[in-house]
């Protein structure tokens, strides 16, 4: 039997498809066409597996262990076992051994598992079977990088954890019963986990730093985190990507790491760390202990720079930071004190009487800098938009800005928009939250983005204003002005909304994906709107019996984006870098649309879509989702056909609505005037 000609193709061009799909689904519906598409849309279905909940682990897990032809596809394997979507009454008699079930699954499919790449295991409390990472080791021979937690158990010393052999990714994620069971202070686990100090000794800097220390003092992770360091420090050293963090905001001291070199490290995500380790007034005859910015200073390789948390003290320092070092960033995400220090970096003295031209002694991150991140709610009081105008200014190669401010009561929020399009005007990504009070009208932000030429993507989560317009028409005047725009979200939030970074993002009052669609003359033409709307309970018991006051809608709005604009959610992209930081803060961004590599380098907290869908809690907000197409044309457009009567009624836009009110509210007055007529008809008869 002959193919047809779409089943003809050559597999290369399924999978090319494959990658300007914007979601799992859309690949899963290809693949659906007929059985020869599937199997050549295969390796693009499962490449990147993600898993949630025992239920979901167990099964898929199964089918990889039955199916060898789908297994051999699978490059990425994430399992959080602890997280379920939709958890049911009996699992919760089973939640504790949900790691040893889904790890012994893992384990049973590894020996199929022969291209995989990457594995990530995101528990909450309780260790997988340590015959997991055995297997692992020895069936998956393309393993190069790994991730895992620790909560309120760490594994043994002799943990084949500690095993592996010239990783090129490593990811550990310190977990909330870490810290509950006081394993990160003196009394259970020194004064810090990854590398820790004993009045003047630093621990865990190697087996021989306590060879002549009493073991009855020595820390209870002191043997863990050794063998963890020997592995990293020692067998790895062809090392590109490490991510340490964790959900406190107590800081860690990480002498270790900072003595530690790999001449190819490439990506960077480090928690709360104290970031010095010398001593004020230390005497001048003793070794002077390795810092953070000896570290940087000796990797020009790193990319990406990704420094979470905020410590209590110790407070990162980064202005005595080489004026060359960290010649090749490309990706930053810390605070605005951080990256200002970064910037206003300054030649020595040899260099600025150096013949050099002008441009060379520029900062490199003028030339290399391309995506920003600001996890940290900025306060406008405190931040002025000349100070955040002048370092925006100088990043010339800037595309990519994610940024949160918490808006004060009286200030002018117009000014700090119009500073953010001045000072970025090749922006191609845009990330803008406003927490606390109401701050602007989405006409007014609209117009704000006339000077954003070049934006393609924008994500704009805000508390909406008294007398604001519908969003979707909001949405228009957006789309009008810049109609570049491919795909935006907007999202209101309640008043007050939580902005600190660890607090679980508050749950949205309305959202909406649109997608905008130009003629060929570059003239906006639709806009495919997909907006989801809070639903109150009637009654507050039922809503707090049912779970739902506390939960984070799920948001199913697929924002349907292309993949061609820089790799957006390719590798490397801003989605997947903004999902890395959000995992890693274990919070949820506002948006789907940002957000999943330091999944990879650092927590798996919040699932990460990390496209990265919004993590929920234990069930569902109520909520109604509608869908529909907005036209941007004038009703007199020649190319606008006139929608008769029964289109109006049956639309699914609001005007839609409007229609069949007014028709429900004429028949009522109808039927009001028959009864009238027949009542008064009867009383003369």
């Amino acid at each position: 039997m002959a193919l047809n000609p779409l089943e003809s193709l050559p597999a290369e061009i399924f999978l090319e498809v494959s990658n300007y799909l914007a979601s799992r689904a859309d690949v899963l519906q290809l693949s659906q066409v007929s059985k020869t598409v599937y199997n050549k849309v295969l390796p693009a279905l499962y490449a990147d597996v993600d898993l949630h909940g025992a239920e979901q682990c167990e099964r898929t897990l199964a089918m990889i262990e039955r199916c060898p032809q789908v297994a051999r596809h699978v490059r990425k394997l994430t399992v959080h076992p602890e997280h379920e979507f939709h958890p049911r009454p009996h699992d919760q008699y089973r939640a504790w051994d949900n790691a040893g079930v889904v790890s012994r699954c893992v384990m049973r499919a590894a020996r199929n598992l022969d291209a995989l790449h990457h594995f990530e295991w995101d528990g909450e409390d309780m260790l997988p079977d340590d015959r997991m990472w055995a297997e692992l080791r020895s069936r998956c021979p393309c393993l190069k990088s790994i991730g895992t937690t620790f909560g309120c158990f760490l594994p043994r010393p002799t943990s084949n954890l500690f095993k592996f052999d010239d990783l090129r990714g490593f990811a550990l994620t310190l977990k909330d019963g870490f810290y509950a069971h006081s394993l990160h202070v003196p009394s259970r686990g020194g004064s810090n986990p990854l590398a820790l100090k004993d009045g003047p000794r630093v621990l865990l800097l190697g087996p021989a730093a306590h060879a002549d220390a009493d073991d009855a003092t020595a820390p209870e992770s002191e043997p863990v985190f050794a063998r963890l360091w020997d592995m990293l420090t020692i067998r790895c050293p062809n090392l590109e990507s490490l991510a340490l963090v964790g959900h406190s905001s107590e800081p860690s001291e990480a002498a270790r790491l900072y003595a530690a070199r790999w001449p190819k490290l490439r990506h960077l995500a480090l928690g709360a760390l104290v970031w010095g380790s010398n001593a004020p007034g230390q005497a001048a005859h003793l070794q002077r202990a390795p810092e953070f910015k000896d570290f940087l200073e000796a990797h020009p390789s790193i990319e990406s720079l990704h420094l979470l948390g905020r410590p209590s003290s110790n407070q990162l320092d980064l202005s005595g930071l080489d004026y060359a070092a960290l010649p090749n960033l490309k990706e930053f995400s810390g605070s605005f004190v951080h990256l200002r220090m970064l910037v206003d970096r300054t030649p020595s003295a040899d260099e600025a009487h150096a013949n050099t031209p002008p441009s060379v002694l520029g900062t490199s991150l003028t030339k290399t800098l391309k995506r920003v991140c600001f996890p940290h709610a900025m306060h406008l009081r405190d931040l002025t938009p000349v100070t955040i105008s002048r370092v925006l200014l100088s990043l010339h190669a800037l595309t990519s800005l994610k940024v949160t401010f918490a808006i004060q009561g009286g200030y002018d929020s117009n000014n700090i928009l119009r500073t953010i399009a001045t000072s970025c005007p090749f922006l191609h990504d845009l990330d803008i939250t406003c927490t606390n009070k109401s701050s602007f009208f989405l006409e007014t932000f609209a117009n704000s983005l006339r000077g954003l030429s070049r934006l393609r993507t924008l994500a704009l989560t805000l508390v909406r204003t008294s007398g604001e317009e519908p969003m979707h028409v909001g949405a228009a005047r957006i789309a009008r002005a810049n109609p570049r725009l491919r795909a935006f979200a907007i999202t209101f939030i309640p008043p007050h909304a939580a902005a600190a970074v660890g607090d679980a993002s508050p749950p949205p009052l309305e959202r909406g994906a649109f997608e905008l669609t130009c003629d060929a003359h570059g003239l906006p033409v639709c806009l495919h709107v997909a907006q989801w709307h809070a639903a109150p309970w009637p009654w507050p018991w039922l809503g707090a019996w049912s779970g739902a006051s506390s939960l984070v809608p799920p948001f199913p709005l697929s924002l349907r984006l292309s993949r061609t604009a820089d790799a957006f959610i390719g590798a490397g992209g801003l989605a997947e870098w903004f999902a890395a930081v959000a995992s890693a803060l274990g919070i949820e961004t506002p948006l789907a649309l940002l957000e999943h590599r330091a999944l990879a380098l650092g927590n798996g907290g919040a699932a990460a879509v990390p496209g990265a869908g919004v993590a929920v809690a234990s069930g569902r907000r109520r909520g109604s989702v509608r869908r529909w197409v907005y036209d941007l044309r004038p009703s007199g457009h020649p190319d606008v056909q006139p929608k008769g009567m029964g289109a109006l009624l049956l639309g699914r836009g609001p005007a839609g609505e409007e229609a069949r009110l007014m028709v429900f509210c004429l028949c009522l007055l109808v039927l009001t005037f028959w009864a009238l007529v027949g009542r008064a008809l009867r009383g003369e008869m």
